[in-house]
């Protein structure tokens, strides 16, 4: 090799130098080892090193090495340094493509995470809080109207009521957003939140209409203000006139709300099995015993309050007989080693403590009271207790529900 100014190390023959230079990079062997002399600039060039370099760098596995064979071949005449300019050209090419990939990955995967969070927190707000808010506006109400009938509290029904109205206020607001959601899930944004909403509105929607549902949580919301009304007298002098006009218009909006929601249910799905016992078990005994209950106070004052209670007593003592039923049933299945029963069991059985049996014995103290044979503080007591309990565990939840969102 020709050199100039190396001394001793021009002397060295080309196979030897073809040796070192085959330990360079590809842009060492163009840019450093090609300077050094007129004859580096040659072996530089050496076809031998490039075609190294191409099997180094762009081969890592056997099917590339074959593919790559395959393309040398092809492009025989072309020098392997121009095919390897190419080859580095292309791959820095793919390289980019697939950062601009992972980085629009990366975004999806954090707007994803967004979406998430919003979403736990929109149904953390929608069920859990909305829980909550039941609990302490049942408790606030129940206080106040235990106060005003011991105490005797000089209060009116708004009062009494006003934590229950507040509620509602927090409901019909909460529901809006539901709605918009469900109009504005045409868009992609938000058919992610609306299949993946929770609560009762969105149960209402799907199973009646944004038309009917909205009708039922108006005119549910309505009971308690116009049952404040009716107690207060504060309603058109036409309906005070008469007694049995007086409570028309809080049991008007009950019938209401329970006649546009099963001509809703019945218009949007068939007899199955679940919708029959649903109205069985829930809508007929509330229905019966809310028309028993007006006509107890306004037409037919000599009615037992034992027929008035009878088909919610029915209801909640075959339910609690059907929930015992499943409990047993769980815990002998998770006995014969299924886990998932055991869980099953164990929810079925505090839902058994905590809801239906308190909600029996709720009823049955409730008869006493009307019929006398126990005090307020008797009905009252166990009333507060039950529902602050209610009440922690709501809180709980919900704080469990809004700090993992």
């Amino acid at each position: 090799m020709a050199s100039h100014g190396l001394g001793n190390l021009g002397r060295l023959p080309d196979e030897c130098w073809v040796r070192i230079f085959a330990h360079l990079e590809a842009y060492e062997l163009s840019a450093s080892a090609s300077t050094l002399c007129s004859g580096a600039l040659t072996l530089a060039t050496h076809p031998q090193l490039w075609v190294s370099l191409l099997h180094l760098d762009f081969c890592a596995s056997l099917p590339q090495r074959a593919m790559l064979q395959a393309w040398m071949l092809l492009h025989d005449q072309l020098h392997p340094r121009q095919l390897y300019i190419y080859k580095r050209r292309e791959h820095s090419l793919d390289m980019d493509v697939a950062r601009v990939e992972l980085q629009q990955r990366g975004e999806q995967a954090r707007e994803h995470e967004r979406k998430q969070r919003r979403l736990r927190i929109l149904n953390a707000v929608l069920a859990r809080v909305t829980h909550l808010l039941l609990c302490v506006a049942g408790l606030g109400s129940s206080v106040a109207l235990w106060l005003k009938l011991v105490e005797d509290v000089k209060c009116s029904f708004y009062v009494v009521f006003a934590p229950l109205m507040a509620f509602e206020v927090f409901f019909l607001a909460s529901s809006a957003g539901a709605f918009a959601i469900y109009c504005l899930r045409g868009l992609s944004n938000w058919t992610f939140y609306w299949n993946r909403l929770r609560g009762a509105v969105r149960w209402l929607i799907t199973y009646t209409s944004p038309f009917e549902g909205a009708l039922v949580l108006v005119s549910a919301c309505a009971v308690v203000p116009l049952t404040a009304c009716a107690l207060e007298g504060d309603l058109p002098e036409l309906l005070l006139r008469d007694a049995r006009l007086r409570l028309a218009p809080p049991f008007g909006a009950v019938w209401l709300a329970a006649l546009l929601l099963a001509c809703g249910l019945l218009r949007r799905r068939s007899f199955s099995a679940s919708c029959v016992g649903s109205f069985a078990l829930l809508w007929c005994p509330l229905v019966s015993t809310s028309i028993l209950l007006y006509m107890k106070l306004s037409a037919v004052a000599k009615l037992p309050y034992y027929v008035v209670f009878a088909p919610t007593l029915g209801m909640t003592s075959l339910l609690l007989v059907f929930v015992g039923f499943l409990v047993v049933a769980s815990f002998w299945l998770g006995y014969r080693g299924n886990r998932d029963w055991i869980e099953y069991a164990t929810f079925t059985l505090l839902t058994l403590v905590t809801l239906l049996l308190p909600l029996l014995l709720l009823q049955m103290a409730l008869l006493a009271r009307l019929t006398g044979r126990i005090s307020n503080n008797a009905l009252f007591v166990p009333l507060t207790l039950w529902l602050g309990c209610l009440t922690v565990c709501a809180a709980c939840h919900a704080c469990a529900s809004l700090a993992g969102g």
